[in-house]
């Protein structure tokens, strides 16, 4: 008996589900994750704060991991976990860097924190993609024009500014599911 194989395997893993979302942010502790790429802490800063302002929670962490091309480190999600209640984390704008925040926003959604990974416009289909391949086709994605390097700090406001509805819709759960 001859057995033929399929060079193809299978792709991608078991589908996961979100954290669940809150009802209200307010008294919600936000962490930012920063991978360290050019003025992404800056705007995911912005960002949380701006959501922190407008329900009434607040940003107990802005923490940066070693790398864009790794995945955060095990003490980086244990501060996490113990800190925070929502996550922005990104930015996915290159393709190691989007490949290793979907992987982080997937970790850290099946810990339990949701997670809004920050994309610019150009790696938002990749971002997708990648996270679909983790399981989590359904990721809270934000995304912004970009770019993020060399944009001015008035710029990176205005991007924030233009974020905060959306950002709110994602860790609320009022958004769309993709499909």
């Amino acid at each position: 008996m001859i057995e033929i194989l399929s060079p193809e395997g299978s792709v991608g893993t078991p589908a996961k589900e979100l954290a669940p979302s809150p009802e209200l942010l307010s008294g919600k502790r936000i962490a930012v994750l920063d991978n360290l790429k050019p003025h992404a802490g800056y705007i995911q800063g912005a960002i949380a704060r701006l959501v922190a302002e407008r329900t009434g929670a607040t940003v107990t962490l802005e923490i940066a991991k070693v790398s864009a091309a790794l995945p955060a480190e095990p003490e980086v999600v244990e501060r996490l976990l113990a800190e925070a209640d929502l996550v922005i984390t990104g930015s996915a704008d290159c393709g190691s860097c989007t490949s290793w925040s979907a992987h982080d926003t997937v970790e850290l959604e099946q810990l339990g924190l949701p997670t809004v990974l920050l994309a610019t416009a150009g790696f938002t289909e990749l971002a997708e993609q990648v996270t679909g391949l983790y399981g989590l086709p359904q990721a809270r994605i934000l995304t912004v024009p970009g770019p993020l390097g060399g944009s001015s700090d008035a710029r990176l406001d205005e991007m924030a500014a233009e974020a905060v509805e959306r950002t709110l819709e994602l860790f609320t759960a009022k958004a769309e599911v993709r499909a």
